[in-house]
C-alpha cells in the first residue's frame, strides 16, 4: 500500500509507537505557535504553570488551565472535552491557555480519535479542539492573534502520568 501511495506522489505516514506520536504532536504544535513542554510529572508541570502565572502577573494577565482529554498528532491539536462552563472559560479568556495532556492520550490522527468521542457523545456538552493561539481574519485578510481567545497557549505534556 506505502508503495502505491507514494509511486503516485502521495505521503504515507505510517502510525507509529507512542514516541514517534509525541514528537509529531510536539513538532505540530511548535508549527501553530505553540510553546510545548514535556514533563515528567505533576510536580514540574505545576512548576511550570506557576512560572507562567509569575511572568503574567506583572502584566495583570491571566493564565488558564484546562487538562486535554486527546491530542492529536498530525495535527497538534489538543481535545478538551467537559461539561463544566469553568473550563470552558479559561480555555477563552486568558491572555494565557495552558492545557496538561498526558503524552498516552495522543492519537495518531481524527479517525484514529471518533471511537472517544462517540464514547463521550452522551456524557459531554462540551468538546473543544484547540490547535495553537486564537487566530482570524478580516474581509481584507488581515490576520489577528487572540481576538476570539488566548494570545499564547502553552501545552504541557505528562510522560509516565497515569
Amino acid at each position: 500500500m506505502e508503495k502505491a501511495v507514494t509511486d503516485i506522489d502521495g505521503l504515507c505516514e505510517r502510525k507509529g509507537a507512542q514516541t514517534d506520536l509525541v514528537a509529531r504532536f510536539v513538532a505540530r504544535a511548535q508549527a501553530a505557535s505553540v510553546r510545548v513542554d514535556v514533563v515528567a510529572d505533576e510536580a514540574a508541570a505545576e512548576a511550570l504553570i506557576a512560572a507562567d502565572r509569575t511572568a503574567r502577573a506583572a502584566r495583570q494577565e491571566q493564565v488558564g488551565v484546562v487538562r486535554a482529554a486527546k491530542g492529536i498528532a498530525e495535527t497538534g491539536t489538543c481535545v478538551v472535552v467537559t461539561t463544566d462552563e469553568e473550563t470552558r472559560l479559561a480555555t477563552m479568556l486568558p491572555e494565557t491557555s495552558v492545557i496538561l495532556l498526558r503524552t498516552a492520550d495522543i492519537v495518531a490522527d481524527l479517525p484514529d480519535l471518533a471511537p472517544f468521542l462517540r464514547e463521550q457523545q452522551q456524557a459531554v456538552s462540551y468538546v473543544s479542539f484547540i490547535t495553537g493561539p486564537s487566530r482570524t481574519a478580516d474581509i481584507e485578510r488581515v490576520g489577528a492573534i487572540g481576538v476570539h481567545g488566548p494570545l499564547e497557549l502553552h501545552v504541557i505534556l505528562l510522560e509516565g502520568v497515569a
